[in-house]
C-alpha cells in the first residue's frame, strides 16, 4: 500500500463502529482504498456498512491533518518497520479467520517468519523452576524440529521461549502489547532489540503507543492466531491471569492447546484444571508429545474430495 493510501486506511480504521468485519465488507463493494475515499456519502450508505453517523465521522477524519500519520510512517521507514493492513496480500491469512483480526500490523524484523511453521509457548510470570526447565526443554526441542517459537515477551515462560530460540540459533516471533518505541516490559528491552535483529516483533499498535492492560490482553489473539498450537507451561487461577486468558482465546479460535502433565507439577498450576476441563487442554509429557498429537490430528482430517462436474 502506498503512503497516501496508508494514511487513508489509518483514518478509515478510526471511524467509530467500523471494525474489521465491516472493513472487509466495505472492500467487497469498493475495489481500492481510493475508491472508498472518493465515494459519496450516499454511495457509502448504500453499502449498509456505514450509517449516517459513521459517514459524518468519516468526512471529518478525511479532512483532518495528515501530519501525525506521515511522521509516524517516516519514523517507521527510518527504523525499518513495515506496515501491513487487513486488505494487503502480505497480511497473514490465518489471522483473517480469527474473531476481530487486527486491522493493521507493524512488523520489525524478518516478516518471512509469519509464513514459517509456528508454535507458541506461554505461561505465568511466576513460574517455578520446574516449569521454567520444562519450558526450556520444550522450546529447545521445537527449535531443533524447525519450528519458530511465538510468545508475548513477558517475564517468565515467554522470555524463556524467546531466549532459548535465539541461543540455539533458531527463530522467534514476539507479539507485543505496546508500540516498538515503548517496549513493555522495559526489563526485556535488550531481548526485544535482539529479536528484531534475528527474529520478528509484531504489534497492532503504532510505534509510540505505551501499552495498556487491554492491549496486553488483546495481543493474545494474535499470538495464538498465527500459531499452529499453544503450549501453556504454567497457569494461575485468577480470571485475569495472562496464561489463562490466552488459553481461553486459543480455545475460541480452535487452536490446539497443550499443557504439561499434572504429575510433572509445574507451578503455578491452580488454573490448569480450568485449561483442561473448560478449554480442552491436552496434557503432555514433553514437546515430542505435542508434535505427535498435531500429526495425528492432521492424519484424521478427511482428504478433500474433488468437486463433481456436471455435463
Amino acid at each position: 500500500m502506498k503512503k497516501d493510501e496508508l494514511v487513508i486506511w489509518l483514518k478509515l480504521t478510526l471511524v467509530r463502529g467500523i471494525g474489521p468485519s465491516r472493513l472487509l465488507r466495505l472492500f467487497s463493494f469498493f475495489g481500492t482504498i481510493d475508491d472508498v475515499y472518493r465515494a459519496s456519502p450516499n454511495e457509502l450508505l448504500k453499502t449498509r456498512v456505514f450509517n449516517e453517523k459513521m459517514v459524518e465521522n468519516w468526512e471529518s477524519l478525511k479532512s483532518s491533518p495528515n501530519d501525525n500519520y506521515t511522521e509516524m510512517m517516516r519514523q517507521c521507514d527510518e527504523a525499518g518497520i513495515t506496515i501491513t493492513t487487513l486488505i494487503d496480500e502480505t497480511y497473514p491469512k490465518e489471522l483473517k479467520t480469527i474473531p476481530s483480526p487486527p486491522t493493521t500490523l507493524f512488523l520489525w524484523g524478518d516478516s518471512g517468519l509469519l509464513y514459517s511453521k509456528k508454535i507458541a509457548i506461554v505461561g505465568s510470570r511466576q513460574s517455578d523452576q520446574t516449569a521454567k526447565d520444562w519450558a526450556r526443554e520444550s522450546a529447545s526441542y521445537l527449535v531443533d524440529k524447525g519450528y519458530t517459537l511465538v510468545s508475548g515477551g513477558a517475564l517468565g515462560a515467554d522470555t524463556i521461549a524467546h531466549r532459548t530460540a535465539l541461543d540455539k540459533g533458531g527463530k522467534t516471533i514476539c507479539v507485543l502489547g505496546s508500540g516498538f518505541f515503548r517496549f513493555y516490559p522495559e526489563e526485556n528491552t535488550a531481548l526485544f532489540n535482539e529479536i528484531k535483529e534475528r527474529g520478528l516483533l509484531v504489534s497492532e499498535h503504532s510505534p509510540n503507543f505505551p501499552g495498556s492492560k487491554i492491549a496486553l490482553a488483546s495481543r493474545n489473539r494474535i499470538t495464538s492466531g498465527i500459531s499452529e498450537a499453544i503450549i501453556n507451561v504454567a497457569c494461575s487461577a485468577g480470571e485475569t491471569s495472562g496464561a489463562l486468558v490466552q488459553s481461553k482465546i486459543a480455545y475460541a479460535q480452535r487452536i490446539p492447546l497443550f499443557c504439561p502433565s499434572s504429575y510433572l507439577n509445574c507451578l503455578p498450576n491452580e488454573g490448569m484444571r480450568k485449561v483442561i476441563t473448560d478449554f480442552r487442554g491436552i496434557e503432555v509429557r514433553n514437546a515430542e508429545d505435542v508434535l505427535n498429537h498435531l500429526e495425528m490430528g492432521r492424519e484424521k482430517k478427511p482428504e478433500q474430495q474433488p468437486l463433481s462436474s456436471f455435463a
